[in-house]
């Protein structure tokens, strides 16, 4: 399929199903999803996942390991996020978020059995995570416990959602290194397995925590130097 041209289209990797080789693709501006075969692209199955009023549409798909499941990332370009969970066959939208304010940075992974979805996503930007409300993103910290963001984790196939705030206690003064850039971060390159979840911080700074995840996760500090985090 070329869909170079296509600024709608999205496709997910190919996985077998019904003993044949497939993948889904999200293709135009009505987000139209269908599920196709991987030699020919040949439609199987199809539904409309459509925009929210506010415009979230469907960045990216991604399958699940044994491709039983899908799962989208979604946002509006004007501060709101979302995500989408599909049955893969019969191709249908069981659970997600259509939108809500903030921003999501990557789209939720799957762990590999597939009990569970896991992303993250952030309530503020325009000040800067570290900010107070009253604040813009050069004034340095005031100090104290902040919320750096959370983590959305799925259950499958039950489908309970799990909030997770990430928190951190700032030092007073902290001011990121790039604050301008450090604006749009958050956790990322979030990964759960089978009893951990790791991610990256802000510096880049690798962080593990075990499962079953606390309802609120206190993060590392850090360095004032605003590049790594306190002890590393």
């Amino acid at each position: 399929m070329n869909q170079k041209d296509n600024p709608y289209f999205r496709a997910t990797n190919p996985f077998v199903c019904q003993g044949k080789k497939q993948f889904v693709t999200v293709d135009d501006e009505h987000q139209t999803v269908r599920r196709r075969i991987w030699s020919s692209g040949a439609i199987l199955d199809e539904i409309v996942c459509p925009n929210t009023s506010c415009g979230c549409s469907i960045d990216e798909i991604a399958a699940s390991p044994s491709g039983s499941w899908l799962v989208t990332q979604r946002h509006s370009g004007q501060g709101e996020w979302g995500y989408d969970v599909f049955r893969t066959c019969p191709l249908t939208r069981v659970a997600g978020v259509s939108a809500e304010s903030g921003y999501m940075i990557e789209i939720p992974r799957f762990s590999d059995d597939e009990t569970r979805v896991v992303g993250g996503f952030g309530s503020r930007w325009l000040g800067g995570w570290w900010a107070h409300d009253d604040d813009d993103l050069e004034i340095p910290a005031r100090g104290g416990p902040v919320t750096f963001g959370f983590l959305l984790t799925h259950h499958l196939p039950s489908h309970r959602v799990d909030r997770h705030e990430l928190r951190i206690e700032l030092p007073k003064a902290w001011l990121p290194d790039d604050p301008e850039n450090e604006i749009w971060f958050g956790a990322s390159a979030i990964v759960p397995d089978d009893d951990a979840v790791s991610m990256k911080l802000y510096g880049g700074v690798d962080f593990k925590i075990a499962e079953p995840l606390p309802s609120v996760i206190v993060l590392p500090t850090p360095h004032p130097s605003g590049k790594r985090v306190l002890g590393r």
